[in-house]
């Protein structure tokens, strides 16, 4: 046995050679922050001789470069290389006909009932302007008017009745035919899947069984952890719960895949910086960083071959004669066969090309993909109004118009826009369009609680790995997954602060221990007490404190209450010179049934400015941090204690000058 490992290469295969080709499954996927590597392996019998080995189906987003493939057995790789592929979907031509013969005979019966309105209507107008039963020269007998009167009565209602029931046929008729064009609309509009292909040269020394193990870097997926921090009380543990966010748009389904969560990320820039010499002279500028960003992979397809096809948005046919160019070379491009199709090589540097038909709004496509279609729509052509004239010197006006939707028929609201003879029934013809309004809005999917598994969780030279020891199905829809890592009881010390001067409330919060040896990672966290969800913080993992702090939310059953001590708070003017005395009291009062330990803080004002002095004067019970000036009350509440803290301070400075000191 011999185990070859080859990194991938770009090289020429013989082209008469055989292809075989190959199907594997995904087995094991390590998520980066950005980007994953997905590995395969696959074991075939091989028989002697040279030959091409094909991996198809791989996921469109393969960075080339970062192919890797080892493999068993008496064989020598002699080159690995990536090319592009894809697997057309699209309906067959004789469904598109099969719809379109059923679309012509609607329109038929559409027609025909439009032309019996038209009918009805003139007869209708007939009688209405024979409605004048007075008669010209002699007058009509009483039996005369009443039988004249009754005939249009009755004639009248007929008419208009069949009118109403028409207007209803109408209306049901043209939900069929949108119906059926929106089927021919969507069926034709399946995706073309596009997938990367690795092909193995390999020379087989003698018939062997050999297992090929490859793997690949896709930038299309990440991960980004997160936490849920969980309290059952005061006194108890704290539970913190390690979860992730996993998401892939590859295109594949990971499908019960060994999955690994890692803190690495292949983009991220990993060179050194090298320091340059500092030179000093005037009127100079900092020196620029030279900040290098994260480098994801795009696929170039200069010199590639580039298929695809031209397709009428209206009907759903191909469009034969297409004329196919690319934006910086329009000289440079294709024309479709019968069937629509193309194929064209791409120059270098394109990256878009444009698809144009006589009659047609051209289309112009990123040229993201091996294969490429391209809906065209028929271009709106507006008549001018055209008016006849008869011999009787009477006109008739006629409105032709493209977009009109109805033919003189009120009540029927139709999306087809059809073309109007000048008796204004329908004619279909080649350049009809439909419109199709998709509702784009879709409810936003719910996150599936994170399902309980168990991690292992290894400690790298660079990174940290988190392998799941569930097999685990990842979805290629780009939708957050969440994946549970780890669960950890964490000791907690409950307190209660206060900031009277910022917030009257007082809050319950969780000081957790023993944090820093879980490699834990940068993140938010949703934090839940008793059963409730409190709301989120943002666990910093490079904080050099040894414990995390977690407020938990106001406790109303403690009550603050921060006052001026009007007798004592004084304003003294000397000369140039103004004092100002100010004294504080914070009264509290534990309505709770537990004895509670509680921290308050407040401060004194610092000067910045020599000319303003400040004296410090009692804080009772206090500490005090000489620096920043705040003053820290440390110290039991007993259930139904009243407490009062109070504290002053003086300022003197320049009359005349405005100084907020409260």
């Amino acid at each position: 046995m011999r185990l070859v490992l080859f990194f991938v290469s770009i090289s020429c295969f013989t082209f008469g050679q055989k292809e075989i080709k190959l199907s594997s499954s995904i087995d094991k996927v390590t998520i980066f922050f950005q980007g994953a590597q997905v590995q395969h392996q696959k074991k075939t019998e091989l028989s002697p001789g040279r030959q091409i080995l094909v991996f198809e189906k791989l996921t469109d987003y393969i960075d080339p470069n970062s192919v890797q493939l080892k493999a068993t057995g008496d064989l020598t790789i002699l080159s690995v290389s990536t090319r592009k592929n894809y697997e057309d979907l699209k309906m067959s031509i004789t469904e598109i006909e099969e719809l379109n013969k059923r679309k012509n005979m609607l329109y038929d019966k559409d027609q025909l009932l439009r032309d019996e309105y038209a009918i009805l209507q003139n007869d209708k107008n007939l009688l209405q302007i024979n409605s004048d039963l007075k008669g010209s020269e002699v007058g009509m007998k009483v039996s005369e008017l009443k039988e004249a009167y009754t005939f249009i009565h009755l004639k009248m209602l007929e008419i208009v009745g069949r009118q109403t029931v028409l207007i209803k046929e109408l209306e049901t008729l043209q939900k069929e035919i949108n119906k059926v064009e929106q089927e021919i609309q969507t069926r034709q509009s399946k995706p073309v899947i596009n997938f990367t292909e690795i092909l193995v040269e390999v020379d087989v020394a003698s018939a062997t069984n050999s297992t090929f193990d490859f793997n690949y870097i896709s930038p299309r997926a990440s991960w980004t952890p997160y936490y849920d921090l969980r309290s059952d009380g005061i006194g108890k543990p704290v539970r913190l719960e390690a979860k992730a966010l996993v998401n892939q748009s590859t295109g594949i389904e990971w499908k019960n895949v060994d999955l690994v969560l890692s803190t690495n990320d292949p983009y991220e820039n990993s060179k050194e910086p090298i320091l340059q010499e500092w030179y000093l002279n005037y009127n100079n500028y900092p020196q620029p960083k030279n900040v290098v960003g994260r480098n994801i992979p795009t696929f170039d397809y200069s010199g590639q071959k580039l298929r695809g096809e031209v397709i009428d948005a209206s009907t759903g046919e191909p469009l034969a004669f297409a004329k196919v160019t690319f934006s910086n070379n329009p000289s440079v491009g294709a024309v479709t066969d019968f069937d629509g199709k193309f194929e064209v090589i791409v120059p270098k540097g394109e990256r878009y090309l444009t698809a144009s038909y006589i009659g047609f709004n051209a289309v112009q496509l990123a040229i993201n993909a091996p294969y490429l279609k391209f809906f065209v729509q028929p271009q709106e052509v507006s008549l001018e109004e055209v008016v006849i004239t008869s011999n009787k010197e009477s006109s008739v006006r006629i409105q032709q118009d493209m977009r009109r939707n109805v033919s003189q028929i009120e009540g029927v609201q139709l999306s087809k826009r059809k073309k109007l003879n000048f008796l204004g029934s329908r004619e279909r013809s080649e350049s009809d369009t439909w419109e199709y309004r998709g509702d784009m809005a879709g409810e936003a999917e719910k996150l599936e609680e994170a399902k309980n598994v168990q991690t292992v969780i290894s400690k790298k030279e660079l990174r940290v790995e988190y392998a799941i020891q569930t097999k685990m199905t990842i979805p290629s829809d780009g939708q957050d997954q969440r994946v549970q890592i780890s669960t950890y009881e964490l000791p907690a010390n409950y307190e209660y602060h206060a900031a009277p001067k910022l917030d009257p409330s007082v809050y319950l919060v969780a000081q957790v221990s023993g944090w820093e040896k879980l490699n834990l990672l940068n993140a938010e966290s949703n934090l839940y007490f008793d059963g409730t969800y409190i709301g989120k913080t943002y666990i910093d993992v490079n904080s050099t404190k040894d414990t995390l702090s977690f407020s938990l939310g106001k406790d109303n059953k403690i009550q603050m209450e921060r006052t001026k001590v009007k007798e004592n708070s004084k304003i003294k003017t000397i000369g140039t010179r103004q004092k100002v005395d100010v004294s504080w009291e914070i009264k509290l009062k534990n309505n709770g049934g537990a004895n509670i330990p509680i921290f308050i803080k407040d401060q004194f004002p610092i000067s910045i400015v020599e000319d303003i002095k400040v004296k410090r004067g009692e804080f009772s019970e206090g500490k005090i941090a000489d620096k920043s000036g705040i003053i820290t009350w440390n110290f039991m509440l007993d259930a139904s204690q009243n407490k009062i803290l109070k504290f002053d301070y003086s300022v003197d400075y320049q009359k005349g000058y405005v100084l907020y000191l409260e």
